[in-house]
């Protein structure tokens, strides 16, 4: 049987994706800028078509059946190739197209930004979109052609490639170590002041200078930020030290706008380049990937030379 006879009308399946996307028949007629009871009356044709409950109605709103969770799995999956497909026939049509990166907005300035002319020069045809993280480097990645992610190695649901080793090390401006000097051989801290991005787990200040053994920082002065981009320009405007992700701020201790001012600690772990497998990689976001691998590769063994 032909799918057009197993649904009732072809606006059924675009509304169905919508009000399981939202789980709110009122959002999802929002979309088709028609009534909430148009989207509730399109549904119940589609299940008595069907023979199916697809939603449950409870006193919150609406949830998935287990019949409604395949249908949104299948027709989820179908409506990205569809549109990845339109993607792909766009830019055969205009000879350029898009890719979608989401990064952190401390990877997309000091990272990117010093390659944006190269870039353009490899591939002329096409342009990056960031969709930018504050932050982690967290969240979902089924919006955007590619997502730098912290230790994602193992998950079924995405394609993943190594970037680069997580490694961290405290860094100043060369002003800066001029005057205080670095961490080691400090007998105390107090004459330091610390750059902080608030909330960051995983590896604050406290944490690592108990892991190398250094003093304790109280006494110290701090600056705390939101952002992870201002933490890293304090640090260059010398008006602290920072903790510094390798891959961040490579490029300004190339250039000496940075220095090291403590030991190196390694977590182990890896940020991976990922993309969603329920959608197919364009050429020109292949392309992407390609050049994103290559100029990590590139900059690790810039720094392993000097």
């Amino acid at each position: 049987m032909s799918l057009r006879k197993l649904l009732p009308s072809p606006n059924a399946i675009f509304m169905f994706e919508a009000a399981a996307r939202h789980l709110n028949f009122t959002s999802a007629a929002r979309e088709f800028n028609v009534t909430q009871s148009a989207v509730s009356r399109m549904i119940a044709r589609l299940e008595n078509h069907l023979d199916a409950r697809l939603f449950h109605r409870i006193s919150t709103g609406i949830e998935l059946t287990d019949d409604g969770r395949i249908l949104f799995e299948a027709v989820g999956g179908g409506f990205q190739q569809i549109q990845a497909a339109l993607d792909d026939i766009r830019t055969r049509a205009g000879g350029a197209g898009t890719v979608t990166l989401s990064a952190s907005s401390a990877f997309s300035m000091h990272w990117f930004m010093p390659r944006f002319d190269r870039f353009h020069e490899s591939l002329p045809g096409i342009d990056l979109r960031f969709q930018l993280v504050r932050g982690e480097p967290t969240g979902p990645v089924e919006d955007v052609d590619f997502a730098i992610r912290y230790n994602q190695p193992g998950n079924v649901e995405l394609h993943s490639w190594p970037l680069m080793e997580e490694v961290v090390l405290p860094v100043c401006s060369p002003s800066y170590l001029a005057e205080f000097g670095g961490l080691d051989g400090c007998a105390d801290l107090r004459h330091h002041t610390f750059a902080h991005l608030q909330d960051s787990p995983r590896l604050p200040w406290h944490r690592y200078l108990s892991i190398h053994g250094y003093p304790s920082p109280t006494g110290s002065r701090s600056l705390t930020f939101t952002d992870y981009t201002l933490v890293i320009q304090t640090a260059i405007k010398g008006r602290g030290v920072a903790l510094g992700w390798w891959h961040v701020v490579a490029h300004e201790l190339l250039q000496k706008g940075l220095v090291p001012a403590g030991k190196e600690f390694r977590s182990g772990d890896y940020y991976h380049l990922v993309a969603t497998k329920r959608r197919p990689l364009r050429k020109s976001a292949i392309l992407v990937r390609d050049w994103l691998l290559e100029e990590m590769t590139m900059l690790r063994r810039q720094i392993l030379d000097t």
